[in-house]
């Protein structure tokens, strides 16, 4: 007890720093500092004494609704909404991270969520990147209500990308909300980090903890919306959605057996249209890496030199690799990955620019990349 002890003295004293410093921040009321730091003393009172006893239901968790998807992430016991454009990749260490398309895309904000036992440690232990007292005294400073607990938001930290930090504490824990991007220096990007952080905060809720049960995020298939077909290949354990107007044939096979979708509009052979074709085939144990040497090679073969690829895709948390104008009958746009011990490769039809169907095969990749979600996870 005597180090979770001094660690709150740390945390109230740093609370009453920051409020001296910064009366008022960001545009939210700033909490009376006696206030908070009667919160802060409560909650290490309750941090070794909650049973568990009262824990909060999922049926408590805010409802999904048109533009935003709920996540329930019961193995550390939260529950908020998201944006329906983004995605959630789970680490290994547990975090959470909301992006669109890519981890790697820097034209769109992303978050992070991460909870760690506090277990004596001091908040620079738990959080190796927080700042010290110097760089939190030139901060903004306030506080919000995180699904019933007080948290402490700080805003403008330093970074890749400068971001918001939220950051409480219940049953013991610490939560670390970071959303990144965010600021009137972001323009249109920096607005649309401010309605995720909004969404994300003010759905936010503590549940029941039941560590073996797995994530849930958003729908198991995407909504078709105007102008797009969902299209199901449950044998193939995949779904996603395709513009209006294409067909669909997912009886096919590879010459290694592996199974073969095929979308086109009026035949295979139609190239005056864009056309995409999904396999699904073992990887026989190979990774991503091993699957991208591998393809590397047998195209370097065909073109005599090194092929054009690029890595950072993430299609339902899983990451991808792409190789582009990969040589063929037609040029085309190769999108490869591992899952559940299958490798997946998504082979788009014509990807050169001056190919009549380019742009029509832009939208079919755009449409595809977005709305790819597998139906069972590893």
């Amino acid at each position: 007890m005597k180090q979770k002890s001094l660690f709150y003295l740390f945390f109230v004293a740093m609370l009453l720093a920051l409020v001296s410093c910064n009366p008022a921040g960001g545009n939210e009321p700033t909490a009376d500092v006696t206030t908070v730091a009667e919160t802060i003393t409560e909650t290490v009172a309750e941090a070794d004494t909650e049973t568990g006893a009262d824990k909060v239901s999922v049926a408590n968790c805010a409802e999904a609704v048109p533009g935003a998807h709920q996540l329930i992430y019961t193995a550390q016991g939260i529950c908020f909404l998201y944006p329906d454009n983004y995605d959630v990749f789970q680490g290994e260490d547990g975090s959470l991270t909301l992006y669109v398309r890519s981890l790697l895309n820097t034209e769109a904000p992303f978050a992070t969520v991460r909870l760690e036992a506090i277990d004596g440690r001091t908040i620079q232990e738990i959080v190796p990147d927080y700042p010290s007292d110097a760089k939190l005294a030139a901060m903004s400073f306030l506080t919000i209500d995180l699904g019933g607990e007080q948290a402490i938001v700080l805003d403008n930290l330093p970074g890749q990308d400068i971001n918001r930090r939220v950051i409480a504490m219940h049953d013991g824990r610490l939560v670390d909300i970071m959303v990144a991007r965010i600021g009137e220096e972001y323009g249109p990007v920096g607005e649309q980090a401010e309605a995720l952080y909004q969404m994300m905060t003010e759905t936010f809720q503590f549940i029941g903890i039941e560590p073996e049960a797995p994530l849930l995020a958003g729908p198991e298939c995407p909504e078709a919306v105007v102008g797009t077909t969902l299209f199901t290949n449950v044998e193939d354990g995949f779904c996603l959605l395709l513009p209006d107007g294409y067909a669909v044939d997912d009886s096919l096979t590879t010459d290694n057996g592996g199974a073969e979708t095929a979308v086109y509009v009026d035949s295979l052979m139609d190239s005056a249209h864009a056309r995409l074709f999904i396999t699904v085939e073992d990887a026989n144990g190979r990774s991503l890496n091993d699957i991208t040497t591998d393809k590397a090679a047998e195209i370097e073969t065909m073109m005599g030199t090194s092929p054009m690829w690029t890595f950072g895709p993430m299609l339902d948390g899983v990451p991808a690799n792409q190789f582009d104008q990969v040589p063929g009958q037609d040029l085309s746009r190769q999108v490869v990955m591992v899952h559940d011990g299958r490798l997946v490769t998504l082979t788009f039809i014509p990807d050169d620019p001056d190919a009549a169907a380019y742009a029509e095969m832009q939208i079919l990749y755009d449409t595809v990349l977005d709305s790819f979600s597998f139906l069972w996870q590893n």
